[in-house]
């Protein structure tokens, strides 16, 4: 270590200050992306340079299905305004259709207590994704997005087997980030470098 400075001395202060802020930058970008575990699958998402949160896990029930209790896996992201990925696998496929999850979207959002529910259409990780927006009692905003990371589509019906349901009280550059990064693997899917373009990208 006593190496290593006794180099850097030799640069000029200009030359200190590049190598301090390249090593600035490696530092944030590897700290950029947290990929967790939730359930059976393996979540990522990146908040940029923002290092203000802690991560907490729960499994909470959730549905039951055929008599069988399907819990969530949720990942909380704790900062200063709270945002939550949960994961639920059904086991069997359940519809995926626009109408139904924007039901379930708007019931958060309802259980929630929130008053002037908007939803939109949008694309997350590329598949079609329900987002709502509601004013809550204190006159903070919440936001739930709800998508299938495994929809496909069967007899002309679309099916999904997992749910993904984001929600953020958090302002919206933060956001976005997380709407944008999101990615869930699904169990022997290979790992995907993903680039996103401008037009799949969702603006609050």
């Amino acid at each position: 270590m006593m190496e290593l400075f006794v180099g850097l001395k030799r640069y000029s202060m200009m030359g200190l200050y590049l190598v301090s802020a390249l090593v600035l930058l490696v530092t944030a970008a590897l700290a950029a992306e947290e990929t967790v575990f939730l359930g059976d699958y393996e979540v990522s998402f990146d908040l940029g340079n923002y290092a203000g949160y802690q991560l907490e896990f729960e499994e909470v029930p959730y549905a039951t299905v055929d008599g069988k209790e399907h819990p969530s896996h949720v990942c909380w992201i704790q900062a200063d305004k709270m945002m939550m990925i949960a994961l639920t696998d059904y086991g069997v496929l359940m519809e995926a259709t626009s109408s139904l999850t924007r039901r379930a979207v708007v019931s958060y959002l309802n259980d929630a207590e929130c008053t002037s529910i908007q939803t939109h259409e949008v694309d997350i990780e590329g598949k079609p994704a329900i987002l709502g927006l509601g004013e809550r009692p204190s006159g903070e905003y919440l936001i739930c997005a709800i998508y299938w990371p495994d929809i496909h589509e069967v007899n002309g019906t679309l099916y999904g087997q997992v749910d993904c349901t984001i929600a953020s009280e958090a302002p919206a550059e933060l956001t976005e980030m997380l709407l944008n990064s999101i990615r869930v693997r699904l169990p022997g899917e290979e790992p995907l470098v993903e680039v996103r373009s401008g037009s799949d990208r969702i603006e609050l």
